[in-house]
């Protein structure tokens, strides 16, 4: 009898402890593998929402348009815009135990600006150095829209310890030292990424500022990112209580969610594009009439429709989203399907009917879209075959020029156009172009917002004609929480610092 009343109590103890680290932890299922964490070389959107703004910190954010310090207290800009100063917090505890420093922030961004292409094209060969209580840069080109750069979320300006920066045998960083209020704990490739709760830390935010302005309290504990690939096992999970937070909520699952008041449905705004960017090296793809022939083949709004099915999209070909209407054109011409313009367009390409190589994930439906484009493609008289990788496959294979034709992707949204990764001569797609160079550098000496918008305008038109990529639509993430989680904040991403439990 003692025997089992002690069980009894061992199990209410353990349900106890266990509940209580329940409490403590918030658990996150992501649709996508992590290959590695160094935030500056990757373009995953999901590596941004586990380490950006929880284990790494920027000097600036932007929100709603406006740039807001972080690590930083402010910045002088020259008359003529080719001397930046950026003052630093003194007072920010780095997760090593020391305190930010100059050298920590000069290191960093200057390793941002050698990994993003369009970071380097305005500033040219010039670099940050520390000085008293800052960093300065002083350059060539005009610097006035470079902390709209160091404050954007998709290629992201994080500070690191300098001595964290020291690069792996692939040019990676593997020592995660920030100034977040959560450390990392663990990585499990393909399984989990756990963060733990920074104690050190000293808040950070503008008093009366809401969303990534606002300070952060790290209420949880633990932060645990799950990779579940699968939509129905992340919903399942989530209506079950496994976790609190699911993201890319799948179309054919938002009608059961709806009806639970369990769950809350959260996002809506254009958070991206989906893009089918040409391989400008592949003999095919290199040709403009036959990327002409591609772009008149396809009926966008069936391809968007064939990964979202009826919620989440919208059908324009704008590379940047509706909501940045200072960037906003209208006049695609690639817009209407036209089947004979797109058999003119390959009689005029010479296609002879050598496979047209089409390069895609399984990573949340993107595969279907190659499937939809495949039977349109076919229709106009182009053989096509698509290559189906899981999402790591995919980015390693998408570097090697002589495997395919042309990839499907999805690409977050960026505040400036120079910043879209598809424009880059240097990543995959390669586009080398003069007239392309001259509007980068045209859009990066721009003075305001305002001037670089009108630069835009017109460069939209030029892009739609040259074709280096097709934007099919814009895509608009939904995320779903349990209902009893307040405090997430859902802007460029999806952060958790300030997340808690209803009654905490």
């Amino acid at each position: 009898m003692k025997k089992v009343i002690l069980l009894i109590l061992t199990s209410i103890l353990l349900f106890s402890c266990n509940k209580e680290a329940d409490n403590n932890t918030i658990r996150i299922a992501i649709s996508q593998d992590v290959a590695n964490l160094d935030v500056m070389r990757s373009t995953s959107r999901v590596l941004r929402d586990i380490l950006v703004g929880h284990v790494y910190e920027k000097l600036f954010v932007l929100s709603n348009g406006e740039v807001i310090p972080e690590l930083a207290t402010g910045y002088e800009i020259s008359e003529e815009g080719r001397k930046l100063k950026i003052f630093i917090r003194n007072d920010v505890m780095m997760h090593d135990g020391s305190l930010m420093n100059e050298n920590d922030v000069s290191s960093s961004l200057n390793r941002y600006i050698d990994c993003y292409e369009a970071a380097s094209n305005m500033t040219g060969d010039a670099r940050f150095f520390p000085d008293d209580g800052s960093v300065v840069i002083e350059s060539d080109n005009p610097l006035y829209l470079f902390v709209y750069l160091l404050a954007s979320s998709p290629q992201s300006a994080v500070i690191a310890k300098e001595s964290s920066l020291e690069e792996n045998d692939y040019g990676l960083i593997t020592n995660i030292v920030g100034s977040g209020p959560y450390t990392l704990d663990s990585f499990s490739p393909g399984s989990m990424i756990k963060l733990k709760k920074f104690d050190a830390y000293t808040k950070k935010g503008v008093e009366g500022k809401e969303g990534l302005a606002s300070s952060k309290e790290a209420y949880f504990e633990n932060i645990e990112f799950y990779v579940v690939q699968e939509a129905a096992t992340r919903t399942l999970g989530l209506l079950r209580g496994d976790y609190d937070f699911i993201n890319d909520v799948m179309s054919h699952d938002m009608p059961r969610l709806r009806k639970e008041e369990s769950v809350s449905l959260v996002g809506g705004e254009e958070s991206g594009a989906i893009a089918l960017v040409f391989n400008k090296k592949s003999p095919l793809s290199s040709s403009l009439d036959f990327r002409r022939a591609v772009a008149y083949a396809l009926d966008y709004e069936d391809l968007m429709r064939a990964c979202y099915g009826d919620y989440g999209f919208n059908v324009h070909s704008d590379y940047m989203e509706k909501e940045q209407t200072l960037f906003s054109v209208e006049g695609d011409p690639y817009l209407e399907q036209d089947v004979e313009k797109a058999k003119e367009a390959l009689r005029n390409a010479n296609y002879n009917g050598e496979p047209f190589r089409i390069l895609t994930s399984n990573l949340s439906n993107l595969d279907k879209i190659a499937v939809a484009a495949e039977s349109m493609l076919e229709d106009v008289g182009i053989n096509v075959e698509i290559i189906v990788q899981d999402w790591v496959g995919f980015l390693d294979r998408r570097n090697n020029s002589a495997d395919y034709d042309m990839f499907v992707s999805a690409f977050s949204s960026v505040t400036l156009p120079q910043m879209k990764l598809f424009l880059g001569s240097e990543y995959p797609g390669w586009y080398v172009s003069d007239t392309k160079d001259d509007i980068m550098a045209s859009l990066s000496n721009a003075k305001t917002i305002e001037e670089a918008s009108d630069i835009w305008k017109d460069a939209q038109h030029f892009f739609w004609s040259d074709l280096p990529v097709i934007v099919t639509g814009h895509y608009s993430t939904i995320n779903a929480y349990r209902s009893n989680i307040e405090g997430i904040i859902v802007e460029d991403g999806n952060h958790f610092y300030n997340a808690k439990r209803s009654g905490d």
